[in-house]
């Protein structure tokens, strides 16, 4: 697209698009690895247009950021409310089915994420940061389970974390490094059997 159409655009519609070029170069190159100048091209404004938008790169970076966490309250967060009412199981499988699929559907922003986390570790706090609101759930679902003697009385923060663990493996496995023969079973029946293991042990 070319700057002067880029122009015709109005601000928020310009700043979309900058946020736009801007994750699709993150994704690809690396926080270290794209430059203000790039994302600028890649938008069709010029630099000095972007800098009207975002004071820095690392600005950019935390809107970007900030647009996943509102997407996070609007689309996903409903979602998975839906799954505290059900039994422990089916509530756990329906939230592993909706954390792989937001994933699937913004892999680019994953690697976003990876990228920073090891490139920076400034940048590696936001993404910390980034995932709060999905421990936070699931330590609220947790939390409820205890309560209705469902789950056995142990901390909602740790379960919260064990189990996130074993999704964000197979999400890690199948999705980024594209090995899903990894797995011996179908994607719903793995996250069946993740579940399975986490809520009965593996002890006879």
């Amino acid at each position: 697209m070319s700057v002067a159409k880029a122009q015709r655009l109005s601000f928020s519609e310009r700043e979309a698009r900058i946020l736009e070029a801007a994750g699709r170069l993150f994704s690809e190159r690396g926080f270290v690895g794209t430059t203000t100048r790039a994302i600028a091209l890649e938008s069709g404004v010029n630099e000095a247009l972007l800098f009207r938008h975002f004071k820095s790169k690392e600005d950019l970076y935390t809107a970007l950021l900030q647009v996943k966490l509102e997407d996070f309250d609007a689309q996903v967060a409903p979602e998975l409310r839906k799954t505290l009412e059900l039994p422990i199981a089916d509530g756990l499988f329906e939230i592993s089915k909706i954390i792989v699929h937001k994933h699937r559907e913004n892999l680019w922003f994953l690697r976003v994420m990876l990228f920073a986390a090891l490139e920076s570790h400034h940048l590696g706090q936001l993404f910390f940061k980034q995932r709060l609101p999905l421990l936070e759930f699931l330590q609220e679902f947790f939390a409820r389970k205890i309560s209705k003697q469902e789950a056995r009385d142990a901390d909602p923060a740790i379960l919260a974390r064990a189990f996130i663990a074993m999704i964000h493996h197979y999400i890690l496995i199948t999705l980024v490094f594209k090995a899903k023969d990894h797995f011996p079973l179908p994607e719903d029946a793995m996250l069946a059997s993740f579940v399975d293991i986490f809520t009965k042990g593996v002890l006879p």
